[in-house]
């Protein structure tokens, strides 16, 4: 059983992520920098020290699990690091959650909708767990392309007066109960 003291990174190491993951890691994020968050076998116990959660610098999203061969390390940044990049993360997310943000800028976001704002979209129409009780992407998906359905018209379309008052009367969540 090896230990996480055997580990090749720490918490805060800011690493590039290699260009070629293979094929069986096409679909995950690549060649670019991300910070390490935690092994598996810190995060779960075993042996596992060679799978690796990480914090996108350019994003702030978490991904797991890459493999230690994929990553090279570039300089420890730490926990300061971590926190710059929730912190812009947060800022981003408060502004891409904005209905005014959203209705001004919907004509050039529509084609790439940031998951903040689509989760905003969503829970404005009544989908409060948007990724289903299993915590699943392909009900993020659905729940997302079923809202985008509804509201690109009328976002396209519409001002942001008309807009809030046509949320004003969606049934809220806690109205239902």
């Amino acid at each position: 059983m090896r230990n996480v003291v055997d580990q090749k990174f720490r918490r805060g190491d800011v690493v590039h992520i290699a260009k070629d993951l293979g094929s069986y890691m096409s679909h995950f994020d690549n060649d670019q920098d991300a910070v390490v968050m935690y092994s598996y076998a810190e995060k779960y116990g075993g042996s596992d020290v060679d799978s690796w959660c990480l914090l996108f610098c350019e994003t702030g999203g978490e991904v797991s699990w890459y493999h230690t061969h994929q990553l090279t390390f570039l300089r420890h940044g730490g926990q300061e690091e971590i926190d710059r990049i929730k912190n812009a993360k947060d800022v981003r997310e408060a502004k891409e959650t904005d209905l005014a943000w959203i209705v001004s800028n919907w004509k050039t976001i529509r084609n790439k909708v940031p998951g903040p704002t689509m989760g905003e979209l969503m829970r404005r129409v009544g989908i409060t767990n948007p990724w289903g009780s299993r915590g699943e992407g392909i009900t993020w998906y659905c729940n997302a392309m079923a809202t985008m359905e509804l509201l690109d018209p009328i976002l396209s379309a519409q001002t942001l007066e008309e807009i809030e008052a046509l949320f004003a009367r969606v049934p809220k969540a806690e109205d239902s109960k």
